[in-house]
């Protein structure tokens, strides 16, 4: 195990890393600007991989293919289990250059038995940084014999203090019920903003959307950087997570809804809302991508 963090830079770009806590980002900036940060509460989450599945599973509990699965709670409070496995586990450096960081973690049969996914997978992860932008390349490859469902995401967490504006639009967004599982979905109507233009914090938010139309760009006052974020085709929905006044939104690139496995008739009949499925050998991948562009209202 890794015990230290691992370090990459370009230009003025720098990009921490903790193997050892869940393959996380603990910080990316640029120069004297943070682009990335985690909570006070959890300093070394400023970005995680979601693996095997994205975002909540109800009640920790679905059938797959007659095999039902319970699975460990993983997150105080929480009655679902939350984002995955691998975000709690610790990983390996694989291969490390100047500009790129590998790393892999390996869901053997122990981390089978203590999380209750009873499939074991390897996942991998690759930090790719130019002058310009951080690309994030994830995979995840079933290592077991028995056919597995499997999903993939991006968490990162980016600074909004007063005056943070976000900017997106999506053909649809999907209404969740009191615990954040989806139900339907609702169209949008044309140039609808997930904020309706208002600053980052406003308002709550924690929501599901479709159907990227404009990608996500976030433009922070008085900061000579703003972030452009882009997303592979196998990252098509994208969910966005920014509690009022919390100083921080989550803009998470997702390949399939969360609770996809228990949901609706209405949802599970959406092609692009399914998990993979993955034969023993076979591996789902997707890239994230985060471009700094030099922000004109300053």
């Amino acid at each position: 195990m890794d015990a230290v963090t691992q370090i990459i830079e370009v230009g003025d770009m720098r990009l921490e890393v903790a193997p050892q806590n869940g393959g996380s980002i603990v910080s990316w900036r640029r120069g004297d600007q943070m682009l990335m940060q985690g909570r006070p509460t959890e300093a070394h989450l400023a970005c995680f991989a979601m693996v095997p599945y994205c975002n909540r599973i109800a009640r920790g509990r679905f059938s797959f293919q007659g095999r039902s699965v319970v699975l460990s709670p993983n997150f105080p409070s929480e009655e679902n289990t939350i984002h995955g496995i691998a975000w709690q586990a610790a990983w390996q450096v694989t291969s490390k250059t100047a500009d790129e960081l590998s790393l892999s973690y390996n869901h053997d049969a122990v981390a089978s038995a203590a999380s209750g996914w009873p499939w074991t997978f390897r996942a991998e992860q690759t930090f790719k940084l130019t002058e310009d932008e951080l690309v994030i390349d994830l995979k995840v490859t079933n290592t077991s014999a028995q056919t597995m469902p499997a999903g993939l995401g991006l968490h990162p967490f980016f600074p909004a203090p007063d005056q943070t504006i976000l900017t997106s639009q999506f053909s649809h967004t999907l209404q969740v019920d009191d615990h954040w599982i989806p139900m339907v979905q609702r169209p949008m109507t044309a140039g609808e903003d997930p904020f309706g233009n208002l600053p980052v914090g406003r308002e709550d938010i924690d929501n599901i959307f479709l159907g990227r139309l404009v990608e996500p760009t976030l433009q922070w006052q008085n900061q000579p950087w703003k972030l452009r974020l882009s997303a592979s085709n196998s990252l098509p929905h994208t969910v966005i997570y920014a509690p009022q006044a919390g100083a921080f939104v989550c803009i998470e690139p997702i390949s399939h809804l969360p609770n996809i496995l228990n949901a609706s008739t209405a949802l599970k009949g959406l092609q692009s809302a399914q998990m993979k499925v993955l034969e023993q050998g076979e591996s789902l991948a997707g890239s994230a991508g985060f471009l700094t562009l030099k922000n004109e209202a300053l």
